[in-house]
């Protein structure tokens, strides 16, 4: 068992640190099921507190369902985009060991997102900046290691590879945007008043 998970997550740690192929990753369907339901679950964990958006409960929840939505809507495009680049590219079979390498790499990140927060939610306030500098350097890290993968799911050279990673996620990451408005008007009207009156709030009079 213990040898088992070894085999199966150390490949994903090879590819973070631009090791390996995503050849060795277990491209599985459980494999991949399980990733998608942490994935998830991390992403819900990771969610603000409803007390820190807003005292109404309601309102909360409306900001919450958005903030949840958004990142889902994001991987299930990006996850069409990769399928359709592999298509064009014929090489269909490397779909699942590639779609595993980006679960597994988002997972990751996410993880060390999570841990960041914790971390620096017990500092002073003054370390804030320290939150911001350490998340683009987690952001830029993902790019790079998605890209990596991409350069071999796709035969392609490493810049290339990135330039792809920066594509998928501005392009998947936009139209989720759009279509989380479409599916929920309401609770996007909802982030909009609040995010209205918080600049009414900050702004001097």
């Amino acid at each position: 068992m213990n040898q088992k998970f070894h085999q199966t997550v150390l490949p994903f740690f090879r590819l973070l640190l631009f090791r390996g192929t995503p050849i060795e990753v277990n491209g599985s369907i459980p494999t991949i099921v399980v990733l998608a339901i942490l994935l998830v679950l991390l992403v819900w964990l990771g969610l603000p507190s409803g007390d820190s958006i807003s005292p109404d409960r309601d309102v909360a929840s409306d900001v919450r369902m958005v903030f949840l939505a958004i990142p889902i809507l994001a991987y299930a495009i990006a996850t069409l985009m990769i399928l359709t680049v592999l298509n064009i590219r014929r090489f269909n079979d490397r779909f699942p060991k590639t779609i595993s390498a980006c679960l597994g790499l988002l997972l990751l990140f996410q993880v060390g997102a999570f841990t960041l927060r914790v971390v620096l939610n017990s500092l002073p306030t003054t370390f804030e900046f320290i939150s911001g500098i350490l998340g683009w350097v987690l952001i830029f890290w993902l790019v790079g290691a998605l890209g990596y993968v991409f350069a071999h799911s796709f035969s392609l050279k490493l810049y290339q590879g990135v330039l792809a990673a920066l594509v998928i996620s501005l392009i998947s990451a936009f139209l989720s945007s759009i279509l989380t408005g479409m599916v929920l008007p309401g609770e996007v009207g909802t982030l909009i008043e609040l995010q209205g009156l918080s600049i009414e709030n900050s702004s001097p009079d």
